[in-house]
């Protein structure tokens, strides 16, 4: 659930600090006071693409900040973990910010590691859903309505969907690489031509280690310097040696090591010091060796080094004839002989490809009706619940039915969902998106989300305008409905009735003032006697008797 949002310098607001708890938190305000500011904002959290305009006017950047506590959903942060967002120091917690500047880009952060819009697309369905008018319009969509029934469904069932949609994409590929392999059997002779003379040139390279590329550059390094290399090593020798007949450095370091020995016994210390310059002279003596050997093994060879330099040539030039380094040339050597393979021996190829896709055929077949089977099985429970919800909500005797309508088989099985609604006593009924208002359409959505709340672990619920065209006993009802809702999760709710706001946990109102041509907005969350005060603001009545009524009607619901 979202915990706190911080708002600077964002559309008409200076500045904002909300914190929302559990529960039904309503916001409220004059109509035009900008209580969209705030949802907007969440919007934009939850990976809208920015427009201009948002900043403040006589400010550069504005900014959007908040904190989700996600404790409980391990598929996000699991997904956070994978993508490399984790909250180190506490997991369950999840932050997201939003820059904005006057002019240019801004920034996206996520547990404050850069990141895009996109990113934040993709973990938005983790953390809210918002259900405004636009939001509403995507209720009336058919992959919508199935994706909502088949969210009733128990974890079998969701498993059954990703195992289809996995078979749909296999039984897809198979298909196409036997119309691929038709097609190509047209063409096989000037194919087969083709992908010879490609083994035969890659033959001709005679492919043996794939380090070889990396060998013959400290070939050539080592033969391109063999010259230096043979007159440093005997430098070193002479100079250990003392060839030029000078002392050498082994014979200073063994004439140093019997002076020590000779006081060693004297002072402990001078014991570890003869050790030491006696390791030196005998480590000395060693490198000396080591060196006049190397030095006699290295060859001047430029026979080698043009070969070394010619092999290292049509390596590259291959490399890039195929447009891949020298690892790639073996894996294009073995897809090369697979696809030979299987151009020269097209019956078998085709008998093989075949059978893998009967066999995946089947098992797709079989899936697609399990899947319808479940379906029918789901939709008769949610008729029968959503049905009930909406009869609480104001609609008389409605009924709601999801209704499958048979299709081609596909990715999301068998089927095509259309949400059937009789919201009116006597009337025939028909498809939501004919049936539905505006406000009918928002009760609908309400009580889907009521029914669907225990069956996903989506944490917060955001309503904007769901009370538009209602009021009275429907009012009521649905405001009981939203109370109900918030007990099982996190609901922001923008509204502009009393009978709703009375109902919240938690209460923020939105202002708007003019200075100098200047607009500012502000929100804030209110206690028990401003809250009073703006239900009885709400009732019209904002006298004494209106305060006492509006007072009456939270005690009322406290009491509740």
């Amino acid at each position: 659930m979202i915990v706190e949002i911080n708002l600077e310098n964002f559309l008409f607001m200076r500045k904002a600090e909300l914190s929302f708890s559990r529960g039904l938190n309503v916001i409220t305000g004059e109509t035009g006071a900008g209580k969209s500011v705030l949802l907007e904002a969440v919007k934009l959290l939850l990976g809208k693409k920015a427009r201009t305009g948002l900043v403040l006017s006589g400010h550069s950047t504005a900014k959007i900040q908040a904190e989700f506590d996600i404790s409980g959903q391990e598929e996000l942060i699991g997904l956070l973990d994978e993508s490399g967002f984790s909250n180190e120091e506490n997991p369950a917690m999840l932050s997201i910010s939003r820059t904005f500047k006057d002019e240019g880009n801004g920034k996206i952060l996520v547990n404050g590691i850069l990141t895009t819009s996109t990113f934040l697309k993709q973990i938005g369905p983790f953390l809210m859903e918002i259900h405004g008018q636009n939001e509403h319009q995507t209720l009336l969509h058919p992959e919508t309505q199935k994706h909502l029934l088949d969210r009733t469904g128990n974890q079998q069932h969701k498993n059954n969907l990703v195992e289809l949609r996995q078979l749909h994409t296999e039984r897809q590929r198979l298909s196409e690489k036997l119309l691929e392999l038709e097609n190509r059997n047209q063409q096989s002779a000037e194919k087969i031509n083709e992908l010879q003379a490609t083994i035969q040139e890659l033959t001709a390279l005679n492919l043996t280690d794939q380090d070889e590329e990396n060998l013959l550059k400290e070939d050539l390094k080592r033969l391109s310097h063999s010259e230096q290399i043979i007159s440093s090593l005997q430098a070193a020798v002479s100079l250990l040696s003392g060839a030029d007949e000078t002392i050498g450095a082994t014979m200073q370091s063994y004439r140093a090591s019997e002076q020590l020995r000779k006081i060693a016994s004297y002072d402990s210390r001078l014991e570890e010091c003869f050790e030491r310059s006696n390791n030196l002279y005998y480590e000395l003596k060693a490198l000396e060796t080591d060196l006049e050997a190397m030095a006699e093994s290295t060859d001047l060879d430029p026979e080698r080094l043009q070969k070394v330099q010619e092999r290292l040539a049509l390596i590259s030039k291959t490399c890039r004839k195929y447009h891949t380094d020298f690892p790639g040339l073996f894996e294009l050597k073995d897809a090369v002989n697979k696809e030979l393979e299987e151009l020269m021996t097209p019956d078998q190829t085709r008998d093989r490809l075949k059978k893998e896709y009967d066999l995946i055929d089947r098992q797709f077949s079989d899936l697609t009706k399990r899947v319808s089977s479940e379906r029918r099985v789901l939709s008769g429970a949610l008729n029968k619940a959503v049905s009930k919800e909406m009869s609480s909500l104001g609609f008389n005797s409605a009924q709601f039915r999801a209704e499958l309508i048979e299709s081609a088989p596909g990715a999301g099985g068998a089927e095509n969902i259309e949400f059937i609604v009789s919201l009116n006593p006597g009337s025939p009924g028909g498809p939501l998106r004919k049936i539905a208002s505006g406000g009918e359409l928002s009760r609908v959505a309400l009580a889907i989300k009521k029914v669907l709340a225990n069956c996903d672990a989506l944490p917060t619920l955001v309503f904007d305008e769901i009370d538009a065209g209602i009021g009275g006993k429907t009012a009521e009802a649905v405001a009981e409905s939203l109370h109900s809702l918030g007990r099982e999760k996190q609901v922001i709710l923008v509204t502009h009735l009393h009978q709703i706001a009375k109902e919240g946990h938690h209460h923020f109102t939105v202002s708007k003032t003019v200075k100098d041509d200047q607009t500012a907005v502000a929100i804030r969350r209110v206690d028990k006697a401003e809250r009073i005060e703006e239900i009885a603001r709400m009732l019209g009545q904002t006298d004494q008797q209106g305060l006492e009524f509006a007072r009456s009607l939270l005690e009322k619901r406290s009491a509740a």
